[in-house]
């Protein structure tokens, strides 16, 4: 329904904060790291996930596109509702996230608050699929011939934060000329991404 809202920050709690857009105060619930980024009074633009339950709706926020996108892939897993994956995205990066289900790392998410063992395993298995299902993320061999494992981690891991893979593959070409190691790589890869 909302994309985003561009407006002012008028009041801020502890897991939400308002925005002011034309006279209109929009509550939204937001992750702590959410909120630690932003001062009453700040402009800001926060991209939306507008949810309906049995009891009433609700706005939740996020400071990037690649978070709405983490966020909205969390939610599909079993077991993991707005309120988990809030809380799991303020534990844990989304390109972290990313790049630890792109590894089957579960180990790494079983020590996010609150993820359990089962639990990490399960994002592992169902976003995974999902991804694979939705952008194609199993990327065969010979399409990254040129970047070898760690680019090809790096690439999965972006297309796993809702880029395509052309852009994923392209981007990471570019970052491993000057970072090395698959997180480097990422983080460069996001940066010239967002160019």
């Amino acid at each position: 329904m909302y994309s985003y809202i561009k407006g002012r920050v008028s009041e801020k709690e502890f897991d939400r904060l308002t925005l002011e857009n034309n006279g209109v105060g929009y509550e939204i619930l937001v992750s702590p790291n959410t909120l630690s980024l932003l001062k009453k009074g700040d402009e800001a633009l926060i991209y939306t996930y507008f949810q309906v339950k049995q009891d009433g709706i609700a706005l939740l926020g996020f400071p990037s596109k690649e978070e709405k996108n983490m966020f909205s892939r969390l939610i599909t897993v079993t077991g993991i509702g707005p309120k988990s994956a809030l809380a799991i995205l303020s534990e844990i990066s989304p390109y972290d996230l990313a790049f630890a289900i792109a590894q089957n790392d579960s180990v790494k998410l079983s020590k996010v608050k609150g993820i359990g063992k089962k639990t990490a395993a399960r994002i592992v298995l169902e976003l995974k699929e999902k991804i694979d299902l939705e952008e194609g993320v199993v990327l065969e061999k010979t399409d990254l011939s040129s970047i070898g494992g760690e680019g090809a981690a790096a690439a999965v891991a972006l297309q796993a934060l809702g880029f395509s893979k052309t852009d994923s593959v392209k981007a990471v070409e570019k970052a491993m000329t000057a970072a090395s190691g698959t997180e480097n790589i990422i983080r460069a890869a996001l940066r010239l991404i967002r160019q």
